[in-house]
Order: C-alpha cells, then structure tokens, then sequence
C-alpha cells in the first residue's frame, strides 16, 4: 500500500507526463501536431490541483524536463560522438541544459500560481509570451521548442506570422489550451454561460486566424507573380561529420561538391549555387590550388556561388577565427563574405574555456569562432541576399533586420550533421521555415547531410532533399519585391503590448490583492 501523500501526488504527476508527452508528439518529425492544441490542458489541471508557488514552480519544472528530455535527446549525440565528451561529461551537460530549458517552463507553472492567487489568471497567455521571449535574452541564447514549432508553416493559421511573429503564434496556441481547460472546469462546475463564452472565443480564434491565412496565401500568391525569377542550384554532399575535417578529406570532399555541382547545373544553366556551412574545411588563401578548383567552376557555370568556409584575420596578439559565408561571382572573384554574428555555445565556442579545458567545439575548429560585428545581407549579382548561418535560421530578428536592410532571397547555410539520425534535424528545418512566412521570402536552404530545402513565402516547401542523403536539387524561385510585412517593419512589438498588459493588470490584482488582505487583518 503506497503512502497516502504518494497516492495523492500520483494524478499530479500522471498529468505532467501526459502534457509533456503530448507536446513532444506534436513537434517534429511526428505528425501529430494537432496534439498542440490540448497538450497543456492535463498541466492546467495539474497546476490548478496543486496550491502554492512553489508547487507551480515544481510542477511546470518537471514538465519541462520531460518534454525537453524527449524533444531534444540528440543534444547527447552531439556532445558525446562530435564533442569529444566521455559518457559521465556528455550526460552532465545535456542534463545542464535540460534542467536549464526547464527553468523556463517552472517560472510558467509560478505565474500561473500567481495568477490564479491573484484571481487574473486569463493573462496566463500574456505572461507565457513572454516567458518564452525571454529564453532567447541570456548569456545561453537557444530559443528551441517552443510550443509554435509544433505547428506547420503551410496551415492557414500559421500565416498569422506575417503579423505577430512566432510569438504571437505561441500565444495563439497557449490562448486555446487555456479555453479548453476553463470550459471543462467551467462544464464540471455546471457554469454553462462561461461554457458557451469560451467555446464562442474559440470558434472566434480559428475562424478569425483561418480566414486571415487564406486570404493572405492568395493575396501572397498573386504578388509573387510579378517578381523576378531566380535559378538556384543546392547540394547536399552527405559527408560524416567525423571525417569532414579530416585533412585527407579537403581535396576529396572538394570534388564531390564540384562534381555535383556540374550535375546540377547541366541543362538548368542556374544564376545562383549554394553550399551548405563548412563546405570548405580549407582556408581559402592557405590553399590556392583548391581554390582555384572552385573559381574554374563558377567560371565555367557562369553562376554565383555562396558557400560556408572558416576565415581568419590577424588581430593584436591574437588570431580571430570566423565561421563564414563567403560570396564568389561567375568572374571566379570572391566578391563578399559574412561572418556568422551568433555562434552556438559548446558548437562553435565553448563557454568558460578555462574551467572545461577537456572540451572541444563540436564543429571540429582548432579555435574557438569569434562572431562577427556586422549583421548584413550579401551583394550579390541577383540582388542583396540574407545568409544565416546554421541556427542563427532559428532567431526571427536576424532574418528580418537582413530584409530590412534590402535582402530579397533568404539562404541558410547550415551543417547539421552532429545531429546525426535523429529529430534535431527535422525541427532546425521547421523553425527555420517560418523565417519565409515571416518575411514573405523565399528561403534556400543547404545543409551538410540534410535536411536541405527551398521554402516559397507560403512556408511550403518546394523541394527537398531527404536526411542522411547524398544529392542536389533545382527550382525556379522569386525575388522579393515591394512592402515589408507587419513583422518585417514592427517586429515584437507583440511581445511589448503583452509586457505592458501584463505589468498594467497582474500589478493591479496584485495590489489590490494586499488590500483586500490588510484590511482582513
């Protein structure tokens, strides 16, 4: 017979898993992304079983460790098979930044405590929007899983982004598990007014944002007719991530990028080829004859040709290493090069070098990258284009502020091969497809080993080729042309009315809550 405080605790606990489980199945690569819609309603009832805030806290805390632990395992696989880490140091860190991911999710479970003891918990919604925001602020900058990646960019009721950003999307999802958590405890409680007053605000929420995405893919749609077409090229060579930088490898991964270069090229005679990041495991001004080989090719296609490479530059004392996109021309001329300004952490840097001498950068550098100081599109034949450089694809005010600065074509170089078979892959994908719909830009993607694909501003993706494979692909794509989108020219500004509301009115209640409280004293 189990203790009575266990036994009470079992349905808690039950309750955590299930939300967090069902996340999980909502996000990539399972299909079940309708799963979002009622993933959090068993946590709401969890939270709201439970009383204090520091139970909250526990709560939402331990419902991110299982959600986290079973969206982004592959972070073991990274640090351990290209980190260098032993099994002990691998499971530390990932259970670090697991533990850490879950932090966000308790200050969730705390507001909502708080807001249910201040009798204001509708600005629940409001308060998670922000909560998420602020995951993407601190010195561990990694903005992965929140509940809008489950979503795909193509649906109707994804084009809101154009609008509010992913954030807005978040705040959509999170409105809709409340209401249907308040109309069961509405229902079980026989309120049927405010039963029938959250089922309106539903059917209000996805009628309104189903109807704003239809009409915006045909309005989109139409628009796009009228831009200048583009003949783009992207190869995917499928080379282990062991061997890649590998000294004998610099020559030989070289010719597979050449060879299927030309493959590509045959026949489509494309304006634009593009290679995924650290294409290039040479210097190009250490090794003239490889370089060479790749100006004899953009010569002979006659097309421009962005591709990823590690650059240097000479500093005071001190040598700066850069991960970055460099740009050549159908003359054989390197013509532009973008340092890549948000680096990975334990992938391109490792924090606090002195305290982990034993740890290496995953993507295999001798030195750890410093970013670059400037955030600029490409000056290319075709037009300005926004490179992004592997997960900076994932932070929404980078694509934006390069199609501010007048990018017409998005390309993100990426190498995601420390992935290695798992979902990491499939979501760097997904989240990144939502940088088109945001901008109304088509997006190129190109990446080591996959997933590599071309996303129209619809978020639909046009072409792509399939993880852990070897080829190329061609398509047709359209040069940006005419307004910004909401988001492009306002960008979070959601995100500050949802600060500003929830001060205005949690600090309200909050008051108002003392009040009531001292003069029952």
């Amino acid at each position: 017979m189990l203790p009575s405080k266990i036994r009470r605790l079992l349905p808690t606990g039950f309750m955590i898993v299930v939300s967090g489980g069902l996340l999980t199945l909502s996000f990539p690569p399972f299909l079940y992304y309708f799963f979002v819609w009622v993933a959090l309603v068993p946590l709401f009832f969890a939270l709201e079983r439970e009383t204090g805030f520091k139970n909250g806290f526990v709560i939402g805390f331990l419902f991110g460790v299982v959600h986290v632990a079973t969206t982004m395992y592959w972070i073991y696989v990274s640090v351990h098979r290209y980190g260098g880490l032993p099994v002990w140091g691998s499971g530390a860190l990932t259970l670090s930044l697991i533990f850490y991911l879950s932090i966000y999710w308790g200050l969730a479970g705390l507001s909502f405590s708080f807001l249910k003891n201040v009798k204001r918990l509708w600005l629940f919604p409001f308060v998670m929007v922000l909560i998420e925001y602020v995951k993407g602020i601190p010195l561990i900058r990694f903005p992965w899983g929140g509940v809008e990646m489950a979503l795909p960019p193509t649906l109707p009721i994804s084009q809101i982004v154009d609008v509010f950003g992913v954030y807005g999307l978040g705040f959509m999802i999170t409105l809709v598990n409340f209401l249907i958590f308040q109309a069961i405890r509405d229902l079980q409680e026989k309120r049927t007014l405010l039963v029938f007053r959250e089922v309106f605000l539903l059917v209000l929420i996805f009628v309104g944002c189903q109807a704003y995405g239809t009409l915006r893919i045909k309005q989109v749609a139409r628009e796009m007719q009228g831009w200048k077409k583009l003949r783009v090229c992207v190869v995917q060579p499928d080379i282990n991530q062991s061997d890649k930088w590998k000294p004998a490898w610099r020559a030989k991964g070289l010719e597979r990028y050449l060879k299927m270069s030309r493959r590509a090229a045959m026949g489509f005679h494309p304006n634009l080829v593009v290679w995924p990041e650290a294409s290039v495991t040479f210097y190009l001004n250490e090794e003239p004859k490889l370089t060479d080989k790749i100006r004899e090719l953009t010569k002979e296609g006659k097309f421009s040709l962005i591709f990823g490479a590690t650059s240097y530059m000479l500093g005071v004392g001190k040598t700066v290493y850069h991960n970055s996109a460099f740009l050549m021309s159908p003359e054989g001329k390197i013509v532009d090069r973008y340092d890549k300004t948000r680096l990975v952490p334990f992938g391109e840097y490792v924090p606090l070098r002195n305290l982990f001498p034993f740890i290496k950068n995953i993507v295999g550098a001798e030195e750890d990258f410093s970013p670059g100081k400037t955030l600029r599109p490409l000056a290319s034949r075709v037009g300005l284009v926004g490179a992004t450089i592997c997960f900076e694809g994932i932070f929404p005010e980078i694509s934006r502020e390069l199609v501010r600065k007048g990018a017409v074509l998005l390309v993100n170089l990426t190498n995601d091969g420390w992935f290695g078979r798992s979902a990491g892959p499939y979501q760097h994908l997904r989240l990144s497809a939502y940088r088109a719909v945001e901008e109304r830009t088509y997006l190129v993607r190109s990446t080591g080993t996959g997933i590599s694909a071309i996303v129209s501003p619809l978020g639909r993706v046009l072409v792509r080729i399939p993880l852990q494979a070897e080829g190329f692909m061609r398509a047709v794509v359209r040069l940006r042309s005419g307004a910004l989108t909401i988001y492009a020219r306002y960008g979070d500004i959601f995100v500050v009315f949802c600060l500003v509301l929830s001060l205005i009115l949690g600090g309200w209640a909050f008051a108002g809550n003392l009040k009531q409280r001292g003069k029952r004293e």
